[in-house]
């Protein structure tokens, strides 16, 4: 058997009204994203001056394939922020299970976070409904520490409800605004839920500048040894992969208090870190010989009991196919024997997610 533990499914996210609640809000969350990839997507300039701001008047637009344009300082530049096999950034579940059928993979667990938030738990339901055993979804809310204790509160209901009704939903997503001190006594309800609930938290880190990612790993690890029973994963590699030069890099040994902790889980399919030729060279061939040494720094502290393959369908196509991604673990991780590449195929994700 073998567990997709990071796929997304979604509508045109380019035409529907479902992805906010608001669609007028969606080019300019759209056109903040720029300066949250800058230097990992590719883009046709690497200079910082050309970054839009929220909100700047740049003449945003998006293709139908996946790139976004914008026009500053007399420049024209994009962004490939889509694959760009996604016409109109469309991903049905036919072509996620067409996918999974070509190259062997049984389950998948489906991340939330394109969508608005309760369309997607009602989407990701009728998906469900439709393959019960291959696909499983997880859920978002929006914990907000600077609401009050009723709003909080009923974010939790729902939380408990969606769950309750809906048995496919297998974990959450981020539950939180980024940037809050989740180690404050505040958070605490959301944690003992959880607990509860025994039901995983994905955490969305990284994809920030360095202090700020240091910082969520140090609360994160708080939050985790505080509540040892709650399970914690830690997604895309740990979301901030850099080149040497860049002011952001670190060396990826900042993860590992957090993850010798018994009851954190680490995503290793990601390979979109070395998706831009530009910044990487030859490290962004593949099999990413960088990749495989990080995990395998990874695993010579940790082992890999709570490792877990995750891919980022349909997003990987912006550096190499599935097919590949899957090989990684089994041609190209050759520090792990076979019953090790089972566990981080699909052992280490049935024990998390249940499925």
């Amino acid at each position: 058997m073998i567990i997709d533990a990071h796929v997304h499914i979604f509508p045109s996210l380019k035409y529907t009204v479902s992805r906010y609640n608001n669609i007028r809000f969606s080019p300019q969350l759209d056109q903040k994203t720029i300066r949250d990839m800058w230097g990992r997507m590719k883009t046709n300039i690497l200079d910082e001056r050309y970054i839009p701001g929220l909100g700047e008047d740049v003449n945003f637009r998006i293709d139908n394939y996946g790139k976004f344009y914008w026009t500053k300082n007399g420049k024209e530049c994009w962004m490939q922020r889509f694959p760009a096999i996604l016409r109109n950034i469309e991903w049905p579940p036919e072509q996620m299970i067409a996918s999974m059928d070509e190259i062997g993979v049984d389950k998948a667990i489906i991340q939330a976070g394109y969508m608005e938030m309760n369309f997607e738990y009602k989407y990701f339901k009728e998906i469900n409904e439709k393959w019960p055993t291959r696909l499983f979804g997880t859920i978002t809310i929006d914990y907000d520490i600077e609401k009050d204790r009723n709003y909080r509160q009923k974010q939790i209901d729902k939380l408990k409800k969606i769950t309750t009704n809906i048995s496919s939903i297998k974990g959450v997503y981020q539950a939180f605004p980024r940037g809050q001190k989740i180690d404050d006594k505040e958070f605490e309800p959301l944690w003992k839920e959880l607990l509860n609930m025994k039901i995983p938290h994905i955490f969305y880190v990284g994809f920030q500048p360095k202090e700020k990612y240091l910082q969520s790993l140090k609360q994160i690890e708080k939050v985790l040894r505080k509540f040892p029973d709650l399970v914690g994963v830690i997604g895309h590699l740990g979301g901030n992969i850099r080149p040497k030069r860049n002011k952001n890099y670190s060396d990826g040994k900042e993860l590992l208090k957090v993850l010798k902790l018994p009851n954190v889980y680490f995503e290793v399919g990601y390979v979109l870190a070395y998706e831009n030729w530009k910044l990487w060279k030859e490290n962004y061939q593949y099999p990413y010989p960088l990749h495989t040494e990080f995990i395998r720094m990874i695993y010579e502290e940790v082992g890999c009991k709570r490792f877990l393959w995750g891919s980022d369908m349909p997003n990987l196509y912006r550096t190499c196919t599935y097919q590949q991604c899957l090989d990684l673990v089994r041609l190209h991780f050759d520090f792990l024997d076979e019953e090790e590449k089972k566990l981080v195929l699909s052992g280490n994700a049935l024990r998390v997610f249940r499925v």
